[in-house]
């Protein structure tokens, strides 16, 4: 008899297309949620840059000019941060001393600072800097939680041991600092303590928005920060006069993120002095002319001493 073979089975290719599709779909799924993964367990590393030092001393940071205290600040048992007090020559009129606290960004120390704490410091203010946690030569690490416990403590510091009321403090934030600064006005305007005023230098509207920016392609990663630095839902808290600098330039901070911050800030102080957005032309994240931040600061300053009539709620 002869040999009778099973008949064959039509080929199906339906079946080969789904095996090789799943296969590519494997290869492509499992690298990009590893990158994912990868970039959100090392994000702390990518958000934040500290520089590590020896002991800072303020002798040379007043370049001849002024002499530079050095502050320390106990924040717990183990944990002390450093700074400088940049303070401006005694003069009679003690009532008119103005203190400025610098919250500088996330990169660098207080010594990459001095040029334009002397800047300020020539506007009339007094000037308070101090590294964060884990920057300069200051024990512990980067967070925004570590952050704002320093803000509380340095605003402490400033209103007891250096005797400043807080209607003659300003809040600076520079890019990263301006987070700091805004949680900070934020605090103390729901406890009925505000400062002059904030100002804010290329500042970020969350850190969620900033890496959607950068990294647009991963789009999950913005779900998983451990630091949001939600500014654009606090700046509304804070009823201090606002003055804000951004450069349409700036690659790190979008321009129109800045914009988004700006525009979810109160109209005007609880003192009624209108918030004020300043378009850098060109302008990168850093490198701002001196003259512009001198020329709108010296006005925010004229506004300030001016006796003002809080604006009117409406019924």
């Amino acid at each position: 008899m002869p040999l009778e073979l099973p008949p064959r089975e039509p080929f199906r290719r339906t079946n080969l297309l789904w095996l090789y599709g799943r296969r590519l779909l494997i290869w492509l799924l499992v690298p990009y949620l590893l990158l994912h993964l990868l970039l959100i367990t090392f994000q702390r590393q990518l958000i934040f840059h500290p520089t590590k030092t020896a002991p800072l001393s303020g002798h040379l940071a007043g370049a001849g000019l002024i002499d530079v205290q050095d502050v320390k600040l106990k924040i717990s048992d183990e944990l002390t941060l450093h700074g400088w007090y940049y303070e401006r020559p005694a003069t009679a009129e003690t009532s008119a001393r103005q203190l400025l606290i610098y919250f500088p960004g996330n990169s660098g120390t207080r010594s990459d600072r001095q040029e334009i704490c002397l800047d300020l410091l020539r506007l009339g203010y007094n000037i308070l800097i101090f590294d964060y946690q884990g920057y300069a030569e200051n024990q512990g690490s980067p967070s925004e939680q570590h952050f704002a416990t320093d803000a509380q403590a340095i605003w402490k510091f400033a209103t007891t041991q250096l005797g400043y009321s807080p209607e003659k403090i300003t809040l600076y934030g520079e890019s990263m600092g301006g987070g700091v600064a805004t949680r900070l006005a934020a605090e103390l305007s729901e406890a009925k303590t505000p400062p002059a005023a904030l100002i804010l230098k290329s500042t970020y509207s969350s850190i969620p928005a900033t890496a959607r920016y950068h990294y647009p392609y991963l789009p999950l990663l913005s779900l998983f920060v451990w630091d949001p630095f939600p500014s654009i839902d606090r700046i509304e808290k804070v009823t201090s006069p606002i003055l804000q600098f951004h450069g349409t330039a700036d690659r790190i901070t979008p321009y129109y993120e800045a914009e988004r911050l700006f525009a979810a800030a109160p109209a005007q102080s609880a003192t009624g002095i209108a918030k004020q957005f300043v378009t850098i032309p060109e302008g990168g994240h850093n490198g701002f002319p001196e003259e512009t931040l001198r020329r709108e600061i010296q006005k925010l300053q004229a506004l300030i001493a001016q006796p003002t009539t809080p604006p009117e709620s409406s019924n």
